[in-house]
């Protein structure tokens, strides 16, 4: 803990013990009142200068803890402006202020960094570009460095071939690592990805995604990891892209959603590479064969019923409504979705309310593990916040086993695990992480700023 985050924590708990001392002694003073009224006098006429000593320290603290907060503030932005300038993308200001009617210049978008090429040749081989003749090697090698992960291995050649052919998959930006006899050691396998400005700030600047980072386990501590991060880090900024992340992203194609959290070497591996952790997934599976539905849950459904509200599985002759409650909802790609209602109609469940649809759950179809997922669940906005989501993963129990599933399988983030998806039947099976490193920004481009206002 820094000095300065250290007194701020002395100031806010010296305030908050000094508003908590005069506060309790008044109250007991109160409390005395009643017993022994003819005591409690003399000790209120002299402990009320110590209640106000106490409350002004009070006071002081807390005025200290703003003016230190201030101070933090201006000291931090005074850092940041110091370090532009000296980088060149901003003016110097004369005196620490800018004179009133002095012309700024626009500073232009922050320019990438340009790092030496990091060695190619090695004791144990060799970094090249990624080729097509690496890629059933990496199947092999997958499951055999994978075989504990769930979900991870086995993988049949089609799911490769899937991947490879992704219009995702970017070859120029993936590398190979191979021994002197061109025997396959290890790879990181790069995601091409477009810039999409509605989907959060990481896309504005459009990063460079590792969908998976993979080494031989018995070619491992050799420095071969950290030789084909540093070229997917080298080809990501000469390729502009201001940071990387490792891990594969919603609806991009990934081998591994990211690092398995179990894996604590993998883990170190890219905290001493200076990656941050920025997100967790859960992988979640139920059994509908084994799960009862909690007490709350049914009580819920009947609530629900006396109020209007009915389930049932999609049936052709819903097709009609089903057209009507799409038209007149925000949904996207309208027509995409009634025509995936009229092909797959055995995968929705809705929910009516006075004959007319109000929302549905539809779920995705069965993988190759046997298992069926949560595509969408959706309702009108006026019927949200009824609790209708949480009856309708119970139903997604039905739609599963009238399609043959195993079970399902979901995707999510651990809290929205603990508070939506348990009480459903799912339980987790696998978490993972997701890391981040920023290369540079471009805050200080006038552009780019633009955007956020």
């Amino acid at each position: 803990m820094r000095l300065r985050h250290a007194l701020i924590l002395a100031l806010a708990s010296a305030a908050l013990a000094s508003v908590f001392v005069a506060f309790d002694l008044s109250r007991r003073l109160e409390m005395l009142e009643g017993v022994a009224p003819e005591t409690v006098a003399p000790l209120r006429e002299a402990g009320t200068p110590y209640l106000m000593v106490l409350v002004a320290v009070g006071v002081a603290d807390l005025a200290a803890l703003l003016l230190l907060i201030a101070a933090f503030r201006e000291e931090r932005t005074a850092a940041l402006l110091q370090a532009s300038q000296s980088a060149g993308r901003l003016p110097a200001v004369r005196g620490g202020k800018r004179p009133a009617g002095d012309a700024v210049e626009s500073p232009g978008p922050a320019e990438p960094p340009k790092p030496p090429e990091p060695e190619r040749q090695f004791p144990w081989g060799r970094i090249e570009p990624w080729s097509s003749s690496n890629a059933r090697p990496l199947g092999e090698l997958w499951n055999r460095a994978c075989a504990g992960l769930y979900q991870a291995c086995p993988k049949e050649w089609a799911s490769f071939e899937k991947f490879f052919g992704a219009e995702e998959f970017d070859a120029s930006g993936s590398v190979a690592a191979v021994d002197a006899h061109g025997r396959l050691l290890g790879a990181v396998l790069a995601l091409r990805q477009p810039a999409f400005e509605d989907e959060g700030y990481w896309w504005l600047e459009s990063p460079a995604v590792l969908a998976a980072v993979l080494v031989d386990p018995a070619a491992r501590r050799k420095g071969i990891g950290r030789a084909l991060v540093q070229h997917a880090e080298y080809k990501a900024i000469a390729g502009s892209r201001p940071r990387l992340f490792v891990g594969g992203l919603e609806n991009f194609p990934h081998l591994a959603p990211g690092v398995p959290d179990q894996d604590h070497g993998a883990r170190m591996f890219f905290t001493a590479m200076g990656y941050r952790e920025i997100r967790r997934t859960c992988h979640m599976e139920a059994d509908y064969r084994t799960y009862q539905p909690p007490q709350e849950l049914i009580d819920r459904e009947e609530n629900l019923k006396e109020r209007g509200y009915r389930f049932a599985p999609a049936v052709t002759e819903d097709l009609e409504a089903f057209e009507k409650f799409v038209e007149g909802s925000n949904l996207s790609r309208k027509a995409r979705r009634i025509e995936r209602f009229r092909a797959e109609i055995e995968r929705f469940y809705l929910v009516r309310k006075d004959e007319a649809i109000v929302g549905f759950i539809q779920v995705t179809p069965i993988d190759e593990y046997g298992h069926s997922g949560i595509h969408l669940i959706y309702f009108l906005r006026e019927h949200r916040g009824a609790g209708l989501g949480s009856v309708l993963l119970v139903k997604a129990h039905e739609l599963w086993r009238r399609m043959g599933a195993k079970g399902g399988s979901i995707w999510t983030y651990p809290e929205a695990a603990e508070r939506f998806y348990r009480r459903a039947g799912f339980k987790t099976v696998q978490e993972w992480v997701c890391y981040e490193k920023d290369f540079w920004h471009s805050w200080a481009d006038p552009e780019f700023v633009n955007r956020w206002r």
